[in-house]
């Protein structure tokens, strides 16, 4: 008897040995059939399976992600939003970087969903994780999220950050453009003209179709010319006062001279990238009343340095040209 009982002692011990190994075995089981299929749909049943299963995995937030892209693959956007909020409560312990690569999708799932609450909802958690989480900067900027003022301070902070390594120079600079033109109005609203013409630039380069930036350009670069065009008037005015002093203030004289040179040659530069502008913008004619305006100004500009409105049209047929239109 006493034999039988170190044996049932020993199986006892067996057991208890052996049945975390059983559960151990079972997780990697779970993964390695994962690891193995190829079949998406089924490969997402084992997932959300495995997920329910083995919350505290170490295979998490790998899991997670895997899922979100078979979501992704399927557009099942309800699905990604679901997941994400059951990730952020059930998963509180993911680092940063998993939260926020996590949120940013939920983001675009309810952005094509549009469920605007959960977009500024997400919005929120993701930058709560990552404050220079650009992509979803750049989301709220365009889509003028959650209000006016936050998007444009959204927009502001996407132009400071550095291009992230996941994300090619092209999309970088094409993102980056357009926060510039979302910044641009602001500061012609302010009548900053030189900080909005700056912007401006950089949108221009990258999209030269943009009718809207190319008025705002042409619209700027008018107001230059006239800020150059008084800063001209000006120094003329204390050239004069020089000239006629007793006696003549020869110094004074040069210097007020250079001024009115400098200032009348940039005042008809200005005028020039405004001509250029606002025929690009008439050329490009997709928004009726930007059409209008742009050549309401046109119109004036080019009379004031040709005299006439005589070779206008050919003028705009160029623009049309060297914009591929």
């Amino acid at each position: 008897m006493k034999k039988l009982g170190r044996i049932g002692v020993c199986l006892a011990l067996g057991l208890c040995l052996t049945i975390p190994a059983y559960a151990q075995g079972g997780e990697n089981g779970a993964w390695q059939a994962i690891d193995d299929q190829r079949d998406l749909r089924r490969k997402g049943e084992l997932l959300e399976s495995f997920i329910k299963s083995y919350g505290n995995s170490a295979h998490r937030p790998d899991a997670d992600f895997q899922l979100i892209n078979i979501y992704v693959s399927n557009n099942d956007h309800a699905k990604i939003l679901n997941h994400a909020e059951s990730f952020r409560t059930n998963l509180p312990s993911a680092d940063n970087s998993a939260k926020s690569k996590m949120f940013q999708e939920a983001v675009f799932a309810a952005y094509q969903l549009k469920n605007v609450p959960k977009v500024i909802e997400f919005s929120g958690y993701a930058l709560t994780a990552d404050p220079n989480n650009l992509t979803v900067l750049t989301l709220l900027a365009r889509s003028n999220l959650p209000d006016p003022v936050k998007a444009m301070e959204h927009a502001n902070k996407a132009l400071s950050i550095p291009r992230p390594a996941t994300m090619t120079q092209e999309a970088y600079d094409k993102n980056q453009a357009y926060m510039h033109a979302i910044v641009a109005p602001v500061f012609l609203s302010q009548n900053k003209f030189a900080e909005a013409q700056e912007h401006l630039s950089v949108a221009l380069k990258a999209n030269p179709k943009d009718q809207a930036a190319q008025f705002q350009y042409g619209f700027a670069s008018v107001n230059l010319a006239g800020v150059s065009a008084k800063d001209a008037q000006e120094a003329n005015t204390a050239m004069v006062k020089a000239m006629t002093a007793t006696p003549t203030n020869q110094a004074e004289v040069e210097a007020a001279k250079a001024k009115v040179e400098a200032a009348s040659k940039q005042a008809l530069q200005h005028r020039d990238n405004a001509i250029d502008a606002l025929a690009k913008a008439v050329a490009l004619g997709s928004q009726k009343p930007l059409t209008d305006q742009s050549k309401v100004l046109l119109d004036g500009l080019y009379k004031s340095k040709t005299g006439s409105l005589d070779g206008e049209e050919q003028l705009i047929a160029e623009k049309k040209k060297e914009l591929g239109l």
